[in-house]
């Protein structure tokens, strides 16, 4: 029996990520895509997930697709410097927080400066990611509206051509 309410939560906190899987689990892609070259955008609960004809792409697949349209080519590129520089946050964040950690006993002024550095560059990473992602995110919407416009003047472009032929009741012209 559970006794305390640290136990409470931790049981919560088990059934509740047990239900997060399964519901995510369930979720599946539109059975049709408005069109092959577009990028569809899914909320999956702890950020977007990025989809080009049913399969996940990844920033360096969508930088290779965009390399035509400036725009999104600008953002994109902007993303992918900003996701470097989140990496680069939360390996030196992490790097000085363990050192500071790791150096206590013997120093503490020193602990906690390394510390205090390692918060700074973890949350300079966080921001990294955030500015990453909205520069992701700026980066599919003009790519998706550039193919879109693109598509549509092929559309008024489109010429008719007349078609002739015979058929049981004479000959038959088709446009």
């Amino acid at each position: 029996m559970i006794t305390n309410w640290r136990s409470y939560i931790c049981l919560f906190w088990m059934v509740s990520s047990i239900y997060w899987v399964d519901l995510k689990a369930q979720r599946s892609l539109p059975a049709n895509p408005i069109s092959p070259d577009t990028i569809l955008m899914l909320n999956n609960g702890m950020g977007i997930d990025y989809y080009m004809s049913g399969r996940k792409v990844n920033l360096a697949v969508m930088e290779w697709y965009m390399h035509d349209i400036p725009s999104a080519k600008k953002d994109i590129h902007a993303a992918l410097v900003s996701d470097q520089l989140s990496v680069v946050g939360y390996s030196a964040g992490s790097l000085f927080t363990v050192t500071g950690l790791l150096v206590y006993e013997p120093n503490q002024k020193l602990a906690s400066n390394l510390m205090m550095i390692g918060g700074i560059s973890l949350g300079t990473g966080i921001i990294s990611q955030i500015i990453s992602g909205k520069y992701k995110k700026t980066a599919v919407r003009k790519y998706n509206a550039a193919i879109r416009k693109s598509k549509q003047m092929k559309a008024k472009g489109v010429s008719y051509r007349a078609r002739f032929g015979l058929n049981s009741r004479g000959l038959v012209i088709k446009f």
